[in-house]
């Protein structure tokens, strides 16, 4: 009888069912553990980031700057000076010379509303 552990590739794993499954295929223990996704939604986020900091000048045209404020009204935020889309879900203080741009007044709103925003409608 042969082990099936004799024939596996190296990084092959194989589920309890004995299904083959790459590691690139297997979600982390935390995308299993949360029941809200909420390491996707924060995956998304991140990827805005990414875009709007390969795409500054998409962040200008679209997106309204907040340069003179000194405590920001809860939102969904772009920070160029970090590159992340942040959700602010009540009043945050920020430093003088902060380059910030509003998204959403609503910091709960939906990930498809934001990249609607940031896209324009794609």
């Amino acid at each position: 009888m042969t082990d099936y552990r004799d024939t596996q590739e190296a990084g092959d794993v194989r589920t309890p069912r004995g299904t083959r499954v790459s590691p690139a295929d297997t979600p982390s223990e935390t995308w299993l553990a949360e029941s809200t996704r909420r390491e996707a939604i924060t995956q998304d986020l991140m990827e805005l980031g990414q875009y709007l900091a390969d795409n500054p000048a998409m962040a200008k045209k679209r997106l309204k700057p907040i340069r003179s404020a000194k405590v920001l009204e809860p939102g969904v935020y772009y920070n160029m000076g970090t590159g992340m889309v942040d959700r602010v879900y009540r009043q945050q203080r920020v430093a003088l010379g902060h380059k910030m741009f509003r998204v959403s007044s609503d910091p709960a709103a939906p990930v498809a509303e934001i990249r609607r925003k940031i896209l324009g409608g794609k």
